[in-house]
C-alpha cells in the first residue's frame, strides 16, 4: 500500500503580483515608442498598446514586438476611452497592478518597483492609496516635475527632498502617465470619463478617488522621461515668472470645456474649482490676447466654455460642428 501523502507544513510563498502596462498611442514618434516598450517590458509582465487610429503601418510594427498586445481602436476615440480599453484588458486577465503610460513617456530603470514600494509604504502608514506617480523630466526643456496638493484654498507644489529616493510625497492629483494603480482601486473608483476625451481625465479620476477616501502619492525614487507636448515659454504673470505650456486652438477648446464639465460634478471640491477658475482666466488672457493665433484661440476657448455649460462632452464636432 502506498504511503499516505501528508500535506506540507512549510509556509507557502505569497503569490507574485503581476503588472500590466497600458500604453495609449496616437501617431507616436517611432524611436521614442521603441524605447518606451523596451523600458516597460523590462519592468512589467505584459504591455497592451491601445492605438487611437495611427494607421495600419504602426499596427504592423507593433505586432512584431513580443509580449506586446495590440488593441486598435481604428480612429481617435480619445485618451479616456483608450485607457479604459487597456485597463479592462488588464483586469479581465487578472493583473494586480496597472501602469498607465503615454506614447512619449519612457520609464527609467526601476521606476515600477519604486512606485510599488512607495505605494505599499504609504499603505503601511494607514493611508488608502489610489495611485503612485513618478517625477518626470521633460526632455525638451529639462523641466523636473513636482507634485500637487490641495491645501486649504490653494493648490500647492510639493517637491521631492534632495538625496532621499525613499521619500513619499502626498498628492491630490497625478498625471495619468506613469501612474501605478492597484486593480482593486480601479474596480472601486471606476473607469475614466469618456466624455472628457482629453485633458483633465486624470484630474477627474483623482478627485473622484479622493471623494471615496483615497489619496495619491508621489514616489521620489521613481523617474520618467515625459514630453509635455507643444513646448512651453516663460512669461511674467502677475509679477511672477511662470512656465506656460503652449497649446493649439483645439486643445484650448478641450481645456476650457472640460474645466466647466468638472465644475458640474458633485465630487469636485469648491476649493479646486476656485483655483481652476483663476487658471482658466489666465489661460483666456494669455492665449486670447498675447499668443497667436489670438482670435482663433479666444474663439475656441469661448466655444469650450459654452459647450461645458451645456454639458456637451466627447470629441469636438460631436455636437454637429466640423472637427477642425
Amino acid at each position: 500500500m502506498a504511503p499516505a501523502v501528508r500535506p506540507s507544513m512549510e509556509p507557502s510563498a505569497p503569490p507574485r503580483s503581476t503588472t500590466c502596462a497600458v500604453v495609449v498611442t496616437y501617431h507616436p514618434e517611432r524611436d521614442t515608442l521603441g524605447r518606451l516598450l523596451s523600458a516597460a517590458l523590462a519592468q512589467v509582465d505584459a504591455v497592451v498598446v491601445v492605438d487611437n487610429g495611427s494607421g495600419p503601418e504602426l499596427e504592423d510594427w507593433l505586432k512584431g514586438h513580443d509580449r506586446v498586445h495590440l488593441q486598435a481602436l481604428g480612429a481617435n476615440r480619445g485618451v479616456a476611452r483608450a485607457q479604459n480599453r487597456g485597463i479592462e484588458w488588464a483586469l479581465v486577465r487578472g493583473f494586480d497592478w496597472v501602469l498607465i503610460l503615454d506614447h512619449d513617456s519612457v520609464p527609467s530603470p526601476g521606476m515600477v518597483g519604486a512606485l510599488r514600494n512607495a505605494l505599499l509604504r504609504a499603505e503601511a502608514q494607514g493611508l488608502r492609496v489610489a495611485a503612485a506617480g513618478p517625477q518626470y523630466v521633460d526632455p525638451l526643456t529639462g523641466h523636473r516635475s513636482y507634485f500637487v496638493s490641495l491645501r486649504n484654498w490653494k493648490l500647492r507644489r510639493a517637491w521631492c527632498p534632495e538625496g532621499d529616493p525613499e521619500a513619499v510625497v502626498p498628492a491630490d492629483i497625478l498625471i495619468s502617465s506613469g501612474s501605478l494603480i492597484p486593480a482593486a482601486v480601479l474596480r472601486e473608483v471606476g473607469p475614466l470619463d469618456d466624455d472628457l476625451f482629453i485633458d483633465y481625465v486624470d484630474t477627474d479620476w483623482c478627485l473622484r478617488a479622493k471623494s471615496l477616501g483615497y489619496t495619491a502619492v508621489g514616489a521620489c525614487g521613481a523617474v520618467m522621461e515625459h514630453n509635455l507636448g507643444a513646448g512651453s515659454v516663460q512669461v511674467n504673470l502677475l509679477g511672477r515668472r511662470r512656465q506656460v505650456s503652449l497649446y493649439g486652438p483645439l486643445r484650448l477648446y478641450y481645456r476650457a470645456r472640460n474645466s466647466v464639465l468638472l465644475y458640474r460634478k458633485p465630487y469636485v471640491p469648491w476649493r479646486w474649482v476656485f483655483n481652476d477658475l483663476l487658471r482658466l482666466a489666465q489661460l483666456l488672457g494669455f492665449f486670447g490676447l498675447l499668443q497667436p493665433p489670438r482670435l482663433r484661440n479666444l474663439g475656441m476657448m469661448l466655444r469650450g466654455l459654452r459647450d461645458g455649460l451645456l454639458g456637451r462632452g466627447g470629441p469636438y464636432g460631436a455636437a454637429g460642428r466640423p472637427a477642425d
